[in-house]
């Protein structure tokens, strides 16, 4: 850029860019060769040589502003996971807290220990137990699910995961800051998958074919129940083949490995380092305590 300085003191360049380009002047830094230009009240042509060239070092308020929304949230989320930690051990849980006595469904529903919204957490939770087209699909292929989990937070590279085709199915409901909340059709789209899980361990075409059913009947069988006409209103949503591994990585053995990949050669006693060992330590105390209490 070319600005004309004549006449113009220190300050008043500052001034003057910040009304061009919104960059607070508090925040710019102006240095010819490779001095900043202190002086406020001093005029510029006395300190820069006419037509020579000037740094110009600083950020506009917009920018400003979205960098530090972002380490607000940043620093809400650090303060929300060591919460979370701190809480661990405390499980909030329910059987059975829908009423159903359906043959085929869901045992319990389990959201994290923390505090923040976690009402809002286990609502998800139950609301995609209640989803219409999720419980045809329970009953149409015959799925008992033990328990549907929130997954832990610290597990940032997975979107959920099925252990033992059904014993456990985790789902990641919150941002990674744990302030919010993920949209609710992703997170069913999620469970479709997991669902899959039920019945194929890889992700091989058998898997991939169910998954395609899932998320085509989860619509059907949920709108043909309420009358309307299928497909006037949403598209079916079709999981990509490639997608399948940024989803779980594959279905779980009891011991925590996925299924398909090479095990780890691992010391005999290593089994309560396996991830899905690990998976369970923020779970166990809430089991002892509620079997001590009893």
């Amino acid at each position: 850029m070319s600005i004309s300085v004549d006449g113009m003191t220190v300050g008043q360049l500052h001034a003057h860019i910040e009304q061009l380009y919104n960059i607070p002047a508090s925040n710019q830094k102006l240095l010819y060769k490779g001095q900043i230009l202190r002086a406020e009240n001093s005029l510029v042509s006395a300190m820069v040589p006419s037509n020579s060239k000037v740094l110009l070092i600083g950020t506009p308020r917009a920018e400003l502003a979205k960098f530090q929304e972002q380490m607000t949230r940043r620093q809400q989320g650090q303060i929300n996971n060591a919460k979370y930690r701190a809480n661990a051990a405390s499980l909030y849980r329910t059987h059975d807290p829908l009423g159903t006595s359906d043959e085929y469904g869901f045992g319990s529903f389990e959201a994290l220990p923390i505090s923040h919204r976690q009402n809002e957490a286990l609502s998800m939770l139950q609301k995609l137990a209640r989803d219409q087209g999720v419980k045809e699909i329970m009953q149409k292929h015959k799925y008992r699910v033990g328990v549907l989990r929130e997954l832990h937070p610290q597990e940032r590279t997975i979107l959920g995961y099925n252990r033992n085709r059904g014993q456990v199915i985790a789902l990641r409901l919150r941002t990674d800051d744990l302030e919010g909340f993920r949209d609710y059709l992703n997170v069913r789209r999620v469970l479709m998958h997991e669902l899959a899980h039920m019945v194929w361990d890889e992700h091989d075409e058998n898997f991939h074919q169910l998954n395609r059913q899932h998320c085509k009947e989860v619509v059907d069988l949920d709108w043909s129940l309420r009358g309307r006409t299928v497909g006037t209103a949403m598209d079916y949503y079709e999981p990509q083949t490639d997608d399948a591994q940024n989803v779980d990585g594959g279905s779980l053995k009891s011991s925590g490995f996925v299924l398909g990949g090479t095990v780890p050669h691992l010391p005999a006693d290593s089994s309560e380092h396996s991830p899905d060992a690990k998976r369970n330590l923020a779970y166990t105390a809430y089991k002892k305590r509620s079997s001590s209490s009893s």
